[in-house]
């Protein structure tokens, strides 16, 4: 474990004492504050045009939640399609090509320790993205109003979102370290790697195009179906598992990956 937590923290150091780690968390809150400006606004917005228009029963079913919270949060996940794959692009590639991969391999250290510490690195900035948006429920819950004297903020989905945004996150994760670990060229790896994202939120276009249990196998392949249960507050199990088990494949193909290296 020692192993792991130190190649770890050589990812974080990389992270952090380069421009990486900065302009990621920077470009994630300015973009994640924008769009919570601009849901804030449209929610004024709608809550006028109900006023003006004496529509009380309309005005009743909005809330911060549906209105500001949901939105932001997946919109925040679409935005990992592009963050992803510049955060795991260089964790192998650029290893291979500074010629710094064959000095891993001949470390005392085993191909699952290496696998598993660099997932951690880009892991632990994964969380630290996920919990950027907090901010925001925080700042309504602190400044917001309700009728009833209450939080105007319902905290159970926005404690889901984030977890499934993590979820998603580390689980992109595991397959940008896998297309890293296939090639030299960092800029090939962040192509794949987004390419295979992207193919993934374009499943349920897919699922729509086959019938029977195809449509249903397809269905379940995509992230899509798993994430917006998660951004109402309902966290499955079959959710759960899902996300795990894709994560564990990943990480189970990259360590197959660096172990063939061993023996060429």
């Amino acid at each position: 474990m020692r192993n792991v937590i130190t190649i770890a923290r050589k990812e974080l150091s990389i992270y952090f004492t380069t421009v990486i780690g900065y302009a990621c968390f920077g470009s994630f809150a300015f973009i994640m504050g924008l769009l919570f400006v601009t849901t804030v606004n449209k929610y004024q917005q709608y809550t006028q045009y109900y006023l003006s228009q004496s529509q009380p029963q309309l005005l009743e079913q909005l809330n911060f939640n549906e209105g500001i919270i949901s939105p932001m949060l997946s919109t925040g996940l679409w935005m990992f399609l592009f963050y992803v794959p510049f955060l795991t692009m260089r964790l192998f590639a650029e290893e291979k090509s500074s010629r710094t991969f064959e000095l891993l391999l001949s470390a005392p250290i085993t191909s699952f320790e290496m696998v598993l510490g660099k997932f951690f690195g880009v892991g632990f900035v994964v969380l630290v993205l996920s919990l950027i948006p907090l901010a925001f429920p925080l700042i309504l819950h602190l400044y917001g109003t309700t009728s009833g004297g209450g939080s105007p903020v319902e905290w159970l989905p926005v404690v889901s979102g984030t977890l499934t945004m993590l979820a998603v996150g580390l689980c992109f994760s595991s397959f940008g370290l896998f297309i890293s670990s296939l090639t030299e060229s960092q800029i090939v790896a962040a192509l794949l790697t987004f390419a295979v994202l992207l193919l993934a939120f374009l499943l349920p276009l897919i699922a729509g195009r086959v019938e029977g249990d195809w449509q249903q196998v397809v269905e379940y392949l995509t992230p899509m179906s798993h994430i917006t249960r998660g951004l109402q507050g309902r966290v499955f199990l079959s959710d759960l598992v899902y996300f795990f088990s894709t994560t564990l494949t990943a990480l189970f193909f990259t360590l197959r990956v660096v172990e063939s290296h061993r023996w060429r």
